[in-house]
């Protein structure tokens, strides 16, 4: 079998996930780290004590020039994501952006067009689309085992931040906002894949410790073909150690329930493979070995699946075009919640 062509790797922003992307790229088969970008001189030069054949500097344009990466990713806080990924694009350098993709999507609008004018391979970390329990959901409503959904709730909750929240991850101006952008984004990402798009919100937000950005919120949706449901989200829900995510659906043939742990299937009627009563899967049973793991199996499968999709070799789920969706709903939940919980077409983000 022959070994898979090495793609000679980048990483713009040393943060957690920053050094979590660089060490997974680093030893993956098939990718090396060569480069990194950070604007603290004191992380980078520890990085150089530790690794000497990977460059580093304190200006992505220069990393881009001088290092011409195959492949950058992109881990700076998040009012940064946009003017990066534009450079790696304007060089035809595919890109992986963390999540979320922007401050807004006005911002990220330029994107799109970017990509129009010269296309890459593209993805955004939404990374619990990669968790075995969220990814067997997926299938099992792909089946159309539920029939039509009728009704869904959802919620994040973690226990976080009980004071006043220091970085900027609670800087607005940086970050784009709270609890709903920067960790629920997942949940709206993962409500978009499983049942399409989503027509208009009607959201509330609620500072509990924070002045500039929501610690809490409660978002109403209506998708396209008329199933409703809510997702309610708090980074300082008491008890709640790990972020923990839990969505339920109703369908006209059965219920489905999938959280981090567990899988739970109810069909009142067999469907194609589904008997009658109840099915269900647990984390460990459907658990797949990866090649390498630092932070997660979900994180190794995605970045595999982008440097698969570098090499021609599969496509990427979670590109930039599906995370912009992704941000038009946060941008219309927070302009809802700012009137009240008026109802907020997600069109009027386009």
């Amino acid at each position: 079998m022959n070994e898979p062509v090495e793609l000679r790797a980048a990483v713009v922003g040393l943060g957690k996930l920053g050094l979590l992307h660089a060490a997974t790229l680093n030893v993956l088969s098939g990718s090396r780290l060569v480069a990194v970008a950070d604007k603290t001189k004191t992380v980078l030069n520890g990085l150089a004590a530790r690794a000497q054949d990977v460059e580093t500097f304190t200006n992505h344009r220069k990393l881009l020039d001088r290092a011409q990466p195959d492949i950058v990713a992109i881990a700076t806080p998040t009012g940064h994501h946009v003017p990066v990924a534009l450079d790696c694009i304007e060089r035809g350098i595919p890109v992986f952006v963390e999540k979320p993709l922007s401050l807004d999507s006005a911002q990220a609008k330029p994107l799109l067009d970017a990509l129009e004018k010269q296309p890459v391979v593209n993805m955004v970390g939404y990374m619990t689309r990669f968790l075995h329990t969220f990814r067997k959901a997926k299938e099992v409503i792909s089946t159309g085992v539920l029939g039509r959904p009728q009704m869904l709730r959802a919620s994040m909750y973690i226990g976080q931040l009980f004071g006043r929240g220091k970085g900027w991850r609670y800087d607005k101006k940086a970050s784009g906002g709270g609890v709903l952008t920067t960790q629920n984004s997942h949940v709206i990402d993962l409500l978009l894949w499983y049942f399409g798009d989503i027509d208009w919100v009607s959201a509330q937000a609620t500072r509990l410790y924070s002045k500039q950005i929501e610690d809490h919120a409660h978002v109403f949706f209506q998708f396209d073909d008329g199933l409703r449901g809510y997702l309610d989200a708090s980074w300082s829900a008491r008890h709640f150690r790990t972020p923990t995510v839990a969505i339920h659906v109703q369908g006209e043939n059965g219920t489905l329930d999938v959280d981090d742990d567990q899988v739970r299937l109810h069909a009142v009627d067999a469907t194609g493979d589904f008997t009658s009563g109840w099915h269900s899967w647990t984390k460990p049973e459907l658990y797949q070995g990866t090649e390498f793991d630092i932070g997660g199996t979900n994180y190794t499968d995605q970045t595999m699946q982008f440097l698969g999709a570098v090499r021609g070799e599969n496509g990427v789920e979670s590109d930039i075009a599906s995370a912009f969706k992704v941000q038009q709903v946060i941008d219309a939940a927070y302009a809802s919640a700012e009137q009240n919980g008026a109802p907020v077409s997600i069109g009027d983000f386009g």
